[in-house]
């Protein structure tokens, strides 16, 4: 406050709190928007993400059931 003098110091604090008022705005809508763009394409994938989290159930169901069947093999090479 000695260089500038009081007013100086009150236009810093009120353009700094201007400049965040103005990010934290900008910052809102670019996710608002980005939200937009990911759920349209999200809805447009949503067939082949199905397919593919199908196949990944599938994948582990076979895993869980060969570990099931034979558990003594697992044991042996999976000592815990």
């Amino acid at each position: 406050m000695t260089v500038g003098g009081l007013y100086a110091s009150l236009a810093a604090f009120g353009v700094a709190a201007l400049m965040m008022v103005i990010m934290i705005f900008l910052l809102a809508v670019l996710i608002g928007t980005a939200q937009g763009t990911v759920t349209t394409r999200l809805r447009a994938e949503a067939p082949q993400i199905k397919r593919w989290g199908g196949a990944v159930l599938i994948v582990v169901g076979i895993w869980l059931a060969a570990i099931g069947i034979w558990a003594n093999f697992f044991a042996t090479v999976f000592p815990v």
